[in-house]
């Protein structure tokens, strides 16, 4: 089954810490850490809606810079949400520059932090030149963003300061059924697309639409019937991010709550156990730990990453001794080009 999720690392195994998660034919995207974003094309960065920063540590947060200098110009909105003291790190970064030609610009920012039960936010726009506006305080019970696509929640592990572990949920899947696809004679395209996206948004269901046929031409249908007769719908997929954070009862305890069953853990595996007085020393996990994690949360694939870089060319022996101890699939993601299969379009 495939997931709305496309997610790919930022960097590689031993880079700075970043996921990059694409929305299957939403032409938007969510960010799950700010490390480095050179290797993110501009036009890519600009389909971000919302980011996540786990924690204000350099490697996690030194490529806000890059996001705000491409934002200035673009008029959608974009959310970045962090752990306690987030919007003291904003300010700081924003403050740091000068602003007196930026009322014309359609930038609007919005930097939100989560504070125990409390999300505090504050608006940035080119029109307020740049200046914090407070925006009201709202209730925090674990969900961060809800739409009817997706939700964001997230919740405080322990590396010495707080910092969020998050997960995405995907509301309802909504797939193909190529077999009374190929029956009604019609072919993959971007109608498919369209199809999906209104049945995901709840649209009008007696409108009309034009559908692809297999002979080059199209047929009318109408939107509610078609979509019965032809797509799948069912539980959404879900993806953990997990990263910084000692092996403490009570850190596997927080994750396991909210990783629960993840269809995908993407998770640090720091160091190798062997190097486990270091890994504890410094508030991280070990490969071995990650699997154990993994396991624990019942997640059916993991994904290590954020090695250490004294692991350079020596990836596999991570990957191995996490997934020697997790029992399940083990994933190598990498960098790429989050790109939907032209078959699903």
């Amino acid at each position: 089954m495939r997931t709305v999720f496309l997610p790919s690392l930022l960097n590689g195994p031993t880079g700075d810490p970043g996921l990059w998660v694409d929305l299957l034919d939403e032409g938007r995207s969510v960010l799950l850490d700010l490390g480095d974003l050179g290797s993110v094309a501009p036009r890519k960065l600009l389909r971000v809606e919302r980011a996540v920063v786990t924690h204000t540590h350099m490697d996690h947060f030194v490529g806000f810079d890059r996001l705000l200098r491409l934002f200035l110009g673009r008029e959608r909105a974009v959310t970045v949400t962090g752990p306690p003291g987030f919007l003291r790190s904003v300010e700081g970064r924003i403050a740091a520059y000068t602003w007196n030609l930026i009322e014309t610009y359609p930038v609007r920012i919005t930097a939100e932090e989560i504070d125990g039960d409390t999300i505090r936010a504050v608006e940035y726009t080119g029109e307020g030149g740049m200046r914090p506006a407070p925006l009201p305080e709202r209730r925090f019970h674990g969900t961060v963003h809800a739409e009817r696509l997706f939700t964001i929640h997230a919740a405080a592990v322990d590396h010495g300061i707080p910092v969020l572990a998050v997960a995405l949920r995907e509301t309802e899947h909504v797939s193909v059924n190529r077999d009374r696809l190929e029956k009604l004679g019609l072919a993959p395209g971007p109608w498919l697309r369209d199809l999906k996206q209104a049945v995901r948004r709840a649209e009008p269901a007696e409108v009309e639409v034009r559908a692809a046929t297999r002979e080059g031409g199209e047929r009318a249908f109408v939107r509610g019937e078609l979509a019965e007769e032809i797509l799948l719908r069912g539980p959404g997929q879900k993806i953990a991010y997990v990263t910084d954070l000692g092996y403490t009862p009570e850190n596997v305890e927080t994750v396991c709550s909210l990783a629960r069953d993840v269809d995908l853990l993407v998770c640090e595996a720091a160091f190798l156990h062997e190097d486990e007085p270091l890994a504890r020393s410094r508030m991280h996990l070990t490969a071995r730990q990650a699997g154990e994690l993994a396991r624990a949360a019942g997640a059916r694939r993991l994904a290590p990453f954020h090695l250490s870089p004294r692991y350079q060319g020596r990836e596999q022996e991570v990957l191995d001794e996490a997934a020697a101890a997790f029992g399940g699939p083990v994933l190598a993601l990498t960098p790429r080009s989050a790109r939907p299969s032209a078959r699903d379009r």
